[in-house]
């Protein structure tokens, strides 16, 4: 595996003056070893020119963390290998006169090493006839050995500082949030001057804009939710006054009493629950069918519809209930009476009076003054 100078410009200027010295690349003899070499201790370092003077006092590898310096056994040029050195090493090398072979004493660790040139070992400044910033290079010994690390070196310059954006906290619907993001947009990418509602960017600002308007809604509906004085529903207001142990009633529809008269010499009539009742409208009939133009002209006449609460059979005989007065002349009833006589034997009428008398007392002791004549044509 190669590892090449990072100053390809710099590298290529020194090619063409000739005037310094310097590393072009290097290379790890790891899986391509040939028999009897170990494996990631030789390096071949290609020079820009032949370097026959060379040895281990001008060469350092550092940079380990759990091995941090790199001994070298020996160093010499491809062309002039030592006696140790293996049969076959430099085979299918080019250029073997500016290439440098290196054995190191061993194959370090997975860190990041440092390959210098130097002017001899008690200084780290690079000889004479080389170039100081391309007389060095990294280089990794485990190049290829599979590894779960992330070797990737940092950065050198850190990433350019970018200013916040200034947010108008103001905007709280659709149309200031996609100004916002437009106005926002013209200054990062001064170049997009699309406003046409099929552009895909325009397209994009509105769909963001419509979820921050939705997002605002909810943030305002639950702080107004969120006290008396301004919540807008029921249940928040059940739950405030729960705070305080007050049970608030969830409320009912309006409720009315309705008197039906039945014709005469005619038997009883059923009527069901849920049965619609119209309040009364100029120019339409008492009956009507339901979906009929009389209920549509009863409806745009502005009545309101009731529904009937229980089942009841209509007799003619109920239509009006007759109080026998035993002789009091004022015919007068005390309040909150439940019983009266009738003028008349009505067999078949008792259990209505019965069911009277009882609603009848249940409605004096909520202390609502009623007469009697009322609740019995009512309970008819």
């Amino acid at each position: 595996m190669m590892f090449h100078c990072c100053e390809l410009r710099r590298l290529e200027v020194l090619r063409r003056s000739g005037s310094k010295n310097a590393i072009e690349f290097l290379e790890v003899l790891d899986h391509a070893a040939p028999p009897g070499v170990p494996p990631q201790r030789t390096l071949f370092v290609r020079l820009l020119h032949p370097a026959t003077t060379l040895t281990t006092d001008n060469l350092r590898i550092t940079g380990g963390t759990r091995i941090p310096t790199v001994d070298i056994e020996w160093v010499a040029p491809a062309d002039a290998l030592p006696p140790q050195a293996e049969p076959g090493l430099v085979d299918g090398l080019d250029e073997l006169p500016r290439t440098l072979v290196i054995r190191t004493a061993s194959s370090g660790d997975f860190s990041r090493y440092t390959l210098a040139i130097v002017a001899n070992s008690g200084t780290d400044d690079a000889p004479a006839d080389f170039d100081p910033l391309l007389s060095r290079i990294e280089f990794s010994f485990k190049v290829e050995c599979p590894a779960d690390l992330d070797c990737d070196a940092p950065l050198p310059c850190a990433p350019a500082t970018v200013d916040p954006p200034r947010i108008d906290y103001l905007a709280k619907d659709y149309a200031g949030f996609r100004r916002l993001m437009l106005d926002r947009l013209s200054l990062l990418v001064p170049g997009w001057q699309e406003r046409s509602a099929a552009d895909l960017g325009v397209t994009l600002v509105e769909l963001l804009a419509f979820a921050a308007d939705t997002l605002s809604y909810r943030q305002d509906v639950i702080a107004n939710e969120a006290y008396l004085n301004t919540a807008r529903q029921r249940i928040s207001v059940r739950r405030h006054a729960r705070l305080v142990d007050y049970y608030l009633h969830e409320g009912c529809n309006a409720r009315a009493f309705v008197h039906f008269e039945v014709a005469r010499n005619t038997g009883p009539h059923f009527l069901p629950r849920h049965s619609r009742l119209l309040t009364s409208a100029p120019d339409v009939p008492t009956v009507f069918e339901p979906g009929s133009a009389d209920e549509r002209k009863a409806r745009a006449a502005g009545a309101l519809t009731f529904e009937t609460a229980h089942d009841a059979t209509l007799h003619f005989a109920l239509n009006e209930l007759h109080f026998y007065t035993w002789g009091d002349e004022d015919c007068c009833l005390p309040r909150g009476a439940t019983r009266a006589t009738l003028e008349e034997n009505l067999e078949d009428c008792r259990w209505a009076i019965s069911w009277c008398s009882r609603k009848c007392a249940a409605l004096r002791r909520r202390t609502i003054p009623m007469r009697i004549a009322r609740t019995a044509t009512w309970c008819a």
